[in-house]
Parts: structure tokens; C-alpha cells; sequence
């Protein structure tokens, strides 16, 4: 690895760590016993868990002291996630959305997200994912990284795998050159622009102009590659081909409009995947049982990412808004209302899961809660599970894979966005 190399890892290291830091606040190392106690004796709270925390709060990211309550209950998320009517979105652009001149499909509501949606849907849909898997997403993985990493016998799958893969397989799919320089300042600019809310004032008075200054470069960045790419001439099945072809309000979008796009869903293209991935590697290696289960089997790979997505998301609330005076699981909720669903309790929800603690990757699922729900749920859904299927396809080839006594054991932090520091493995 070059020292250019290394540097740009460096950096997304750092930014990585510092928005796990700030997700952390005082919450406990392990949520799960919380989130356990709240859904038990309190379902449905009157106020924000995340903030009680000292963690920022998609429900209120700008500390307006709007009223929030917290839902704990698998039936009670799912009811609000699904109707976006009565439920808004909007208020996700309140933190971050400055940044990115606020043009952020998740905090669009009504009949301007569903056109839109509708528009940038085909690139993302599974059908469209699957094929493309095989030439846009192994070779990343398998050329890239599992060949250089296989001889050193060892890795931090944090620094030399689940940050940057995720970052190259997805920007290949959007149509970005192989410019790792380009791709890591990218990538470490979208943390900086989501890493923006804080709960400390002193703190926020850094993240917030950085994030301003981030989503300018990244436009800045994004733009010459739209340019080159219409000046080629050359329209290819990935993103930013589908974006110059199809129509949206009966014209065509202009390099400028896709440069905004592009950055907006660059938001979520990497580190999403990385802490995703990171999460399931821990679960899987602490479970050596399972993990071998799956390597003997590895059509049980889809399950079980879906189930380590279940057992601990690397997103563990996530907000809407009461559009009008609603109800829900027996309480009255205003107009105005911030309401935080604690999906990482919801998913753990005994009503609905069968002995939920469990790693059991053949359990029978319910609709997975982990990338929202109806009209909303997350749009790059398809495009992660195909990475996070093909990346653990992948560690299943290092031969006796386990972790590194050498280190800590890996633990998965974090109030909301959660994911281990580091974690160290050996294999044969």
C-alpha cells in the first residue's frame, strides 16, 4: 500500500471513529438490555432515548425542543413505517441537509419523493442489482482486496476491508472511474457531511461548517465525472447512465441536477454498508458455530445477512414526524410530534421473533425492519445486500477465519450509528 494509500484510509478511519464516537454518548456498551427494559415497561415514551443519552437525534438533530416520543415495539414501528402519509420523513434533512442544498430523497414526503423515487428507481431494484453483481461487485471484491489481503494471514476487517470496499464496489456501480483518491476523498467527505449533528454545542461549532465545506467539494468532485462521462458518449448500465437517459417531469436532468443527485445518494453508499458489514463479521465470529454453518453451506449466505442485520443494524432508530393529531399503541399524539423508532428493540421484539437474542440464521423472517419500511424504505437496500452477500462469500474463503487474540475483542457501539472500532482476525 502506497502512503498516499494509507493516508486516505487514515482519514476515513478517523472520520469513521468520530461519528461512532459522537453516536455513543453515555449510552451503555451493549443497548440491548435497555432497549429490552423499555419495550418491556414502557413501549411507548414520552421523549427522546437518544438524546437521553447525550447522542444526536434524527427526531430533533437541531435541539428545536419539539416533543419527541420513542416507540419500542416491533407492531408499533412497523405501523408508523409503513404509512408515510401520516408519518413524515422530512425532518431526516435537518441535520445534514444544508450541506447538500438540501436535495435529500429521504426527506421528501408526499407526491415530490414518489415521483422522484419513481424516477431514480430502475439502477436500484433488485432485478437490475443481480445483474450487475457479478461484473461490477465480485471483482471489487474478490481482485481488489481478498487477493492482496489472503497471503498477510491477518487484518483489521475495519481499515483494509469494510471501509473501502463498499466505497469502490458502489462507486463502480454509479459509474465512477477507478480513482481511489477520488473515491476515498468522497467517501470521507459524505461522513463529515453526516457526522454534522451533535449534541455538544462546542463540538457541532466544527461538524457543521465542515459538513458545509464537505458537501461543496463534493459537487465539486462529482461534476467533472458527470462532464467526462456525457462527453464519452457512452451510456452504461449503472447510475449515472440511467440519470442522463430517463425523463423526470418531462425533461431530461441536466449535469448539474445529476451532480446533486449523485452526491445526495452518495450519502449513504458507503458507510452504511461498512458498519453493516463490520456488525455481521462480529456476530459471525462470535459465533464459530454459525460462521462454519454458513461456510458449508453458502446458500445460507442471504440469510444470513439478513439476520445479522436483524440482531444489530448498524442504524438503530430511525424518525418521522405526526403529519396531523394521531394515535399509537394506545397513546395520543399531537401534530408536530417527533417520533423515534427504536428499530434496533423493534427487531428484537419477542411478540414477533422467537427467541430474539439468538443468531439463528434459518429463522423464520418477518418484513425487516433494519432499512425502514413502505414508500420510505431505503433505496440503496438491494445494492447493499448484494455487497454484504458477496463481501462475506468472500471471508468464508480464508481458511479457519477467527478473531485475534492479540486484540480486544470487538465490541459494537453506539446509540444509533453502531459499529466496532476495529476488528482483528487471523486465518490459515
Amino acid at each position: 500500500m502506497s502512503s498516499n494509500q494509507a493516508s486516505h484510509i487514515d482519514q476515513m478511519v478517523a472520520d469513521y471513529e468520530m461519528v461512532t464516537r459522537s453516536n455513543t454518548g453515555r449510552s451503555p456498551v451493549d443497548i440491548h438490555p435497555l432497549m429490552t427494559e423499555m419495550r418491556n415497561k414502557c413501549p411507548v415514551m414520552h421523549g427522546d432515548i437518544q438524546q437521553q443519552h447525550g447522542t444526536p437525534s434524527q427526531a430533533d438533530y437541531t435541539l428545536s425542543g419539539r416533543p419527541v416520543v420513542t416507540l419500542f415495539r416491533y407492531n408499533d414501528v412497523h405501523t408508523v413505517l409503513k404509512n408515510a402519509k401520516d408519518w413524515e420523513n422530512h425532518l431526516f434533512g435537518d441535520g445534514f441537509g444544508d450541506a447538500v442544498d438540501n436535495l435529500l430523497i429521504v426527506a421528501m414526503d408526499g407526491e415530490e419523493h414518489a415521483k422522484l423515487r419513481a424516477t431514480l428507481l430502475k439502477p436500484f431494484t433488485r432485478g437490475e442489482v443481480r445483474k450487475q453483481m457479478d461484473s461490477m461487485i465480485r471483482p471489487v471484491v474478490m481482485d481488489e482486496f481478498l487477493a492482496k489481503m489472503r497471503p498477510k494471514g491477518k487484518a483489521d476487517l475495519v481499515r483494509e476491508f469494510a471501509l473501502p470496499f463498499p466505497i469502490r464496489s458502489a462507486y463502480a456501480y454509479f459509474g465512477f472511474p477507478d480513482d481511489e483518491e477520488l473515491s476515498s476523498n468522497l467517501a470521507s467527505w459524505a461522513i463529515q457531511v453526516v457526522g454534522a449533528p451533535q449534541v455538544d454545542p462546542e463540538l457541532a461549532a466544527i461538524t457543521v461548517p465542515r459538513s458545509m465545506v464537505a458537501g461543496q467539494a463534493m459537487y465539486d468532485a462529482i461534476l467533472p465525472v458527470v462532464q467526462a462521462y456525457r462527453q464519452r458518449g457512452e451510456m452504461r448500465q449503472d447510475i449515472i447512465g440511467h440519470l442522463m437517459q430517463v425523463e423526470h417531469d418531462g425533461s431530461r436532468f441536466t449535469d448539474d441536477q445529476i451532480s446533486s443527485l449523485v452526491r445526495s445518494l452518495l450519502l449513504a453508499a458507503g458507510e452504511t454498508t461498512t458498519r453493516s458489514f463490520a456488525n455481521m463479521m462480529v456476530q459471525l465470529l462470535e459465533h464459530p458455530d454459525v460462521l462454519d454453518e454458513v461456510r458449508q453451506d453458502r446458500s445460507l449466505i442471504p440469510k444470513a445477512v439478513l439476520e445479522t442485520l436483524r440482531r444489530d443494524p448498524s442504524t438503530a432508530s430511525i424518525a418521522r414526524i405526526a403529519a396531523r393529531d394521531l394515535e399509537i399503541g394506545g397513546h395520543s399524539i399531537p401534530k408536530g410530534t417527533g417520533i423515534l423508532c427504536a428499530v434496533a428493540s423493534a427487531n428484537r421484539d419477542p411478540e414477533v421473533y422467537e427467541d430474539p437474542d439468538r443468531l439463528w440464521i434459518k429463522r423464520p423472517m418477518r418484513p425487516l425492519l433494519t432499512f425502514g419500511f413502505g414508500p420510505h424504505m431505503c433505496l440503496g437496500m438491494n445494492l447493499a445486500l448484494a455487497e454484504l452477500e458477496v463481501a462475506l462469500d468472500a471471508m468464508l474463503d480464508l481458511p479457519n477465519l477467527r478473531l485475534d487474540p492479540a486484540y480486544p475483542r470487538p465490541v459494537i457501539r453506539g446509540m444509533n450509528l453502531r459499529g466496532p472500532d476495529a476488528v482483528h482476525v487471523l486465518w490459515d
